[in-house]
């Protein structure tokens, strides 16, 4: 019986067991023939087994189990676990139907695609040179108001989304916005300051009126943002967090930026 052209790291391995006998190299790498071993051709073969399945076990990736897995990350089937479970499938649903879709923004601009992502979510919007507030019917599916296409010279200019769930992510939709002045997330409670953060990158050269009154999620660590608005003339922040810090950082601010009004 031959092995041929049998790796050096096998024969060694094989050795190691002391299973099978280890063949002698000669200088030009093949494997020499050997003897057979004395032990019947069953007790042989039942070595043989025994190697392979030595050799697969300490070669083989290891895989952890079910049960290794469990350990890690148990399933909570309490009543609690389930409440979890269920909170965090509605934030991961309220933040998909707040992604940026660009198709939208192509077809409609970005002006006229911001009104449908703020009507469409309980606000309401106002276009330049026009005082008539747009939203949608409680009793309706659809804005007939808006229009479906692409308007030229239609901007966006004030946007109201008061008691709204508008998330920091769903911000950037109200990109490129020229013309908004007036804004209002009053009684929103998802607003932190993440969302102002946000929100100073998205609007921040043409904004005058900004509202976040009763956003209790809000800091004194949120006023670090406002200078980034540029025109920014009044701020209401009713029924935010009141102490001495953070009225001293609205008084900085007001010096910061000239002719801003801030009342809280």
């Amino acid at each position: 019986m031959y092995l041929r052209k049998f790796p050096r790291t096998s024969i060694k391995l094989i050795n190691s067991f002391n299973i099978l006998p280890v063949a002698n190299f000669s200088d030009g790498g093949e494997v020499q023939k050997y003897k057979q071993p004395s032990d019947s051709m069953n007790e042989y073969a039942e070595k043989v087994k025994l190697y392979r399945k030595n050799i697969f076990e300490i070669l083989a990736t290891k895989r952890n189990t079910f049960m290794e897995w469990h350990k890690y990350s148990p399933m909570n089937v309490s009543v609690e676990g389930y409440r979890a479970w269920k909170a965090k499938m509605s934030l991961e649903r309220e933040i998909f139907d707040q992604r940026f879709i660009k198709e939208r923004h192509d077809i409609l601009g970005d002006d006229i695609a911001a009104a449908h992502f703020i009507v469409y979510r309980n606000g309401r919007v106002r276009f330049k040179d026009n005082e008539k507030w747009i939203e949608k019917p409680p009793d309706e599916e659809d804005c007939f108001e808006l229009p479906n296409k692409f308007v030229r010279n239609m901007y966006l200019e004030a946007i109201d989304a008061s008691n709204t769930r508008i998330r920091h992510e769903g911000l950037v939709n109200l990109r490129n916005l020229k013309q908004l002045k007036w804004l209002s997330f009053m009684n929103c409670e998802t607003a932190d300051d993440w969302f102002v953060d946000r929100l100073s990158g998205e609007v921040q050269d043409t904004l005058e009126h900004l509202n976040l009154s009763n956003c209790t999620n809000l800091t004194k660590n949120s006023l670090s943002c406002f200078y980034r608005f540029k025109n920014l003339k009044r701020v209401l922040l009713h029924n935010v967090v009141k102490n001495k810090e953070f009225e001293f950082s609205c008084m900085l601010l007001e010096d910061a930026i000239p002719g801003l009004i801030i009342i809280y």
